[in-house]
């Protein structure tokens, strides 16, 4: 199965549709991945870039962002006031049933979730 990295921009065109011919290329990505005909890869910079983008150029709240992207990590940042990368941290953990080795606190705030 051949992998495909995403960049920024397939995530966004695909989430704010800003045009339609990228925003259908778009699509055709996450149908062959859910089909199991690829595999997509999303690096965690990626995931803080479209953060970013949707949060202060498209202007979505962090309500938007949640459920556009549908990512565990950006749930926990919603309910928390705790920083991307530290829920982006704590979610990978938690999936391969490991612990965060870490002073920050924020830590505890996470570990009732």
């Amino acid at each position: 199965m051949q992998n495909f990295y995403l960049d920024t921009n397939v995530i966004v065109s695909y989430l704010y549709r800003r045009n339609e011919k990228q925003y259908v290329y778009a699509k055709s990505y996450f149908y062959k991945a859910k089909k199991l005909q690829i595999r997509l890869v999303l690096l965690t910079e990626i995931l803080i870039e479209v953060n970013y983008i949707l949060y202060k150029v498209y202007k979505f709240q962090k309500k938007e962002i949640e459920r556009g992207t549908l990512i565990d990590s950006l749930s926990l940042y919603k309910r928390h006031n705790i920083n991307l990368v530290d829920c982006l941290l704590f979610t990978k953990a938690k999936i391969d049933n490991a612990k965060v080795a870490s002073f920050d606190t924020d830590f505890n705030k996470l570990k009732k979730e």
